[in-house]
């Protein structure tokens, strides 16, 4: 576990630098003076479109080089081993037939979205690069979490990534480049973590293309294509439900409620970054646990990843929570994104609920039962698409947040069942009570305390004062196994020094 705490701690820095990154872009996209509600909502609904042609591309070759790395590595020699360049062709046929589908349902789309969102219609094919350099990378992420890059993965995607767009986005509000431009260049952000990964790969020699079909192929040709079939209707599923909130307010309200609605849920992914780190780590260790029949490791993954993602996302969400509002207010940012404030709150809920029970999604996809993933996510498309649609019609930008609420809750009860009863695996013990109340206990005294008070010393106070509740007490109780030995690591390091 040593292993997959390191390398989770040092994914999660870098993530968390990205993060500090993210927030000063999205001060500048928020900011009234530089970029209005609708032109941030127009960056926010491109990266969903670019998702849903993604997926749509991928044709499932990710979870592909997921489960079959290993079997690859271990059976082939450098030359011979075709993994990446059959998941190479297999995306770029998948994204052709995609671009060429969008060509045919062009009306449709203008249909749709030219009443209240027209100036997605007028930049809609700036989605195509965009998407295109995403499928790429994902590729070569996926690939490369088998030589154990999570670490750098995660580099790229969430600092390097939003390096490029601070570059951009500073050019923009210098008034050196015009929307146009930034919009363009914006397109292309995917391609410079494409080339610096693919680069770094080569010099490794890691970067492994034969297009000759080797004998692994050949032996496992039928998994194989099982496992793209089912895994790209995953993926489809998957993308399709995260990104329906963006197109049906788009659809139904404006780019606007898009901008609002992006802001609340990026304000929420803060809370999901130790998740990307431990999932980025843990998903080739689970592959080759699950080849080795090794329960108790797969076990320990499960209750470890339970506990410290649901102690970090509650710490993080109430942190945000405390000063909401006043941080709006006191930074500049344009008022209509107060609008977004409960968003933040029931999404920032269904993110506790999908971190307090532990990376079970990675758990089953890497295991022989996999196929549960997909009737999993086919239920919560079925539950979150339709209620998506409806409660935004009936109450606005509330509605996806409530669809996602309802629709997780079941979700997550399905996978947590399965394992359970399947497995024996559950992620929960008494100290998941005992943080949760902690938290609570904690958010409820700096509450009351600066209730009266605003500004910027009410929210340095009202945070200082939870961190001070929360942080000690979490680790004297001993509530993560993982806290006391990095702790201890840090400062044996410190005093050497």
């Amino acid at each position: 576990m040593s292993t997959i705490r390191k390398k989770s701690i040092n994914a999660t820095i870098w993530i968390y630098i990205g993060f500090v990154i993210g927030a000063v872009n999205t001060y500048f996209f928020t900011h009234k003076a530089w970029f209005t509600t609708d032109q941030y909502g127009l960056t926010r609904i491109l990266l969903e479109i670019s998702n849903l042609i993604f997926a749509f591309s991928t044709l499932g070759v990710t979870s592909f080089l997921y489960k079959f790395f290993p079997y690859y590595q271990d059976n082939l020699e450098a030359k011979k081993n075709d993994l990446l360049s059959l998941a190479f062709i297999i995306s770029l046929i998948g994204f052709t037939i995609t671009c060429i589908g969008i060509f045919f349902l062009q009306p449709v789309i203008i249909r749709k979205f030219s009443t209240n969102s027209l100036l997605l219609i007028q930049y809609f094919y700036i989605a195509l690069p965009l998407a295109f350099f995403l499928l790429m990378y994902n590729v070569l992420e996926a690939y490369s979490y088998g030589f154990d890059k999570g670490v750098l993965t995660n580099l790229l995607r969430e600092t390097v990534l939003r390096l490029y767009t601070f570059a951009i986005t500073i050019l923009k509000v210098l008034g050196i480049i015009d929307f146009e431009t930034f919009i363009y260049l914006f397109a292309f952000q995917y391609a410079i973590i494409v080339f610096v990964l693919g680069f770094h790969l080569y010099r490794k020699n890691q970067l492994l293309l034969s297009f000759n079909i080797s004998r692994v192929t050949k032996k496992y040709r039928k998994k194989i294509i099982t496992i793209l079939s089912f895994t790209f209707i995953v993926i489809i599923v998957s993308v399709l439900r995260s990104s329906i909130d963006g197109l049906v307010l788009a659809a139904k309200q404006n780019l606007g409620k898009v901008g609002i609605f992006g802001f609340a849920a990026y304000m929420v992914s803060v809370l999901q970054a130790p998740a990307r780190s431990i999932i980025a780590v843990t998903i080739p260790i689970l592959s080759r646990s699950w080849k080795h029949k090794d329960h108790k490791e797969i076990e320990r993954i499960y209750k470890r990843s339970s506990i410290n993602l649901l102690s970090f996302s509650m710490f993080f969400f109430f942190c945000i929570w405390l000063n909401f509002t006043d941080a709006i207010n006191f930074f500049g940012i344009n008022p209509d994104y107060l609008e977004g404030r409960w968003v933040f709150f029931i999404l920032g809920l269904v993110t506790i609920i999908e971190m307090g029970t532990g990376v079970n999604g990675q758990i089953i996809g890497t295991s022989s039962y996999w196929r549960v993933e997909l009737w999993t996510s086919l239920l919560l498309t079925m539950l979150i698409i339709p209620l998506s649609y409806f409660l935004t019609v009936r109450y606005g930008i509330i509605g996806p947040a409530i669809a996602n609420l309802i629709s997780f809750c079941v979700y997550n009860y399905v996978r947590y069942l399965f394992l359970w009863k399947k497995f024996n695996l559950q992620p929960f013990s008494k100290k998941t009570a005992e943080v949760i109340l902690l938290v609570i206990f904690s958010y409820g005294i700096a509450f009351f305390i600066f209730r009266n008070y605003h500004g910027i010393f009410a929210m340095i106070g009202r945070t200082a004062l939870f961190a001070l509740l929360f942080l000690p007490s979490f680790y004297y109780r001993n509530i993560s196994p993982d806290v006391k030995p990095v702790i201890h690591t840090l400062l044996n390091r410190f005093t050497k020094k």
